[in-house]
């Protein structure tokens, strides 16, 4: 289990003040299963992390720790308008990543 989950996990049920037990019986597990989570000696269901996503008032990426992407539609663009926004993307990660 990835280490970013459990410390995760516990970071905001400490944030939000809830206690493991109180946790566990909100997703209707038991507290011990919340305790293996936070020690990473278990994975949690998916149903419990978009149940904990609620809970925390988050996303499932903000449960998962995943950096946020940002998400542009442009489908409604023509194949070459689309194709232009794809080379602009290009070059400006080129840029950014000589830089680094």
């Amino acid at each position: 289990m990835d280490y970013n989950l459990c410390q995760r996990i516990s970071e905001l049920r400490n944030r939000f003040g809830i206690t493991q037990s109180e946790l566990a019986k909100r997703l209707g597990v038991t507290r011990s299963s919340v305790n293996a989570w936070e020690l990473g000696f278990a994975t949690p269901q998916l149903k419990h992390v978009v149940e904990m996503s609620k809970i925390f008032g988050t996303t499932v990426d903000g449960i998962l720790n995943v950096s946020p992407k940002v998400i542009v539609d442009i489908s409604d663009l023509s194949e070459k308008e689309q194709q232009a926004v794809f080379g602009i993307v290009d070059c400006l990660k080129a840029q950014h990543d000589s830089r680094e």
